[in-house]
């Protein structure tokens, strides 16, 4: 499985409504199983707005323990 990453903005502006996707603490990026932002973005890879990730994997954990995705309790 795998999730993409891009500004909040970028989903907006390809038709997604992105309000109740997972956001980073400041809410200028959202995260979204890959599969569905194909159905409206299928040259998904090759935009440079949006990082792909692999799931279970080290890149998106540590994405998402990082304090810009882990808001401090």
């Amino acid at each position: 499985m795998r999730f993409a990453v891009a500004a909040v903005a970028f989903w907006e502006a390809h038709g997604f409504a992105p309000q109740h996707w997972r956001k980073s603490v400041d809410g200028t990026l959202a995260l979204v199983h890959e599969e569905f932002a194909r159905r409206l973005i299928p040259d998904l890879e090759v935009r440079p707005e949006v990082q792909i990730y692999q799931c279970p994997g080290a890149a998106l954990d540590e994405l998402l323990e990082s304090p810009n995705w882990n808001p401090a309790e």
